[in-house]
């Protein structure tokens, strides 16, 4: 009985001596492991710090989301205001100089091409306008005040002429429709001074002085503020033209207008004794007697009255 408890007591001692080495042999490996297991997350914390870049595309949405701040919304950009753009001006046109001046004087009076100026020539007013022999040129004026009786022609483009020379105008219409089949139509009758300072100023700054000086009246000394001059066509053609005088109608005007009291007023081969150029159309009523007179003679109305220009080579 005194050995057991003896070999009991030698069995406990050798269990509490083996436990206790093998406790100093754990305490090291647990050090290690542990220090092993500090290392490990240092290094996986190291390793997830460094690899954004190598983050599929959903985690790194994820990961940029979570880790940057919403940015702040930018205020609303005021709206620049764009200019009106200002109309390019167009420029002032410089006028052009309606004529070279290039005319003689004779006697005071500008001359170009062998036509006078008018507005260079001191015209003598004429006593009786309503003398239908009267002479009208650019050395004769009618008064500013001078308005004729005037009637609507017949045949035209709404134009008035002294009721003398609407008369004759319907008698030599008729006749010459009967001889030749062409109806004459009257293009220009009367003109008022403001119509014809119209025309002449225009045909300067369009022409030049010379065209208009040599084609046009000055206002006031024109046959057509007169009431007796006629601008003649056929309704066929409805215009002036310096082919009238050849065809079939102008023709038979020509040779029979005298008989009615109308002359061809700006005849060929006579510009330096009426101051402007042949002008078949146009046709002034003088009378019978008159007409037939100047139509037998071949005389101008300037040459009846003995009243022909002084040309500058003439002086």
């Amino acid at each position: 009985m005194k050995r057991l408890r003896w070999i009991i007591g030698i069995l406990l001692l050798v269990t509490v001596s083996t436990i206790a080495v093998f406790g100093l042999m754990q305490r090291p490996a647990a050090s290690a492991m542990a220090a092993q297991k500090t290392d490990t997350e240092s290094t996986r914390t190291d390793t997830t710090a460094s690899s954004d870049d190598s983050l599929s595309p959903s985690a790194a949405g994820v990961a940029a989301s979570a880790n940057t701040a919403s940015p702040a919304p930018s205020s609303t950009p005021v709206p620049t205001t764009v200019p009106t753009p200002t109309a390019t001006p167009t420029p002032t046109p410089v006028p052009k100089e309606s004529a070279v001046m290039t005319g003689t004087q004779n006697g005071g009076i500008d001359w170009y091409g062998g036509y006078a100026d008018p507005r260079t020539i001191s015209p003598e007013i004429i006593a009786d306008p309503e003398d239908v022999t009267v002479l009208v040129n650019k050395y004769f004026t009618l008064p500013d005040d001078y308005v004729p009786e005037l009637v609507l022609a017949d045949s035209s483009k709404n134009q008035s002429i002294r009721p003398e020379a609407d008369d004759a105008w319907d008698l030599m219409r008729a006749a010459c429709e009967t001889d030749t089949g062409y109806t004459l139509y009257l293009c220009s009758g009367y003109r008022t001074l403001e119509e014809q300072a119209a025309l002449f100023s225009t045909s300067i700054s369009k022409q030049g002085v010379e065209h208009a000086i040599s084609r046009n009246a000055y206002p006031g000394r024109s046959e057509h503020n007169l009431g007796l001059a006629l601008d003649i066509s056929t309704t066929a053609v409805g215009s002036i033209s310096y082919s009238f005088g050849d065809t079939k109608a102008g023709m038979w005007v020509s040779t029979h207008a005298y008989q009615y009291g109308f002359i061809l007023r700006y005849p060929q081969d006579k510009s330096d004794i009426t101051g402007y150029v042949y002008e078949p159309w146009h046709y002034r009523y003088v009378g019978i007697d008159l007409a037939a007179t100047l139509y037998a003679s071949g005389q101008t109305l300037e040459e009846y009255y003995g009243k022909m220009q002084v040309l500058p080579d003439e002086g």
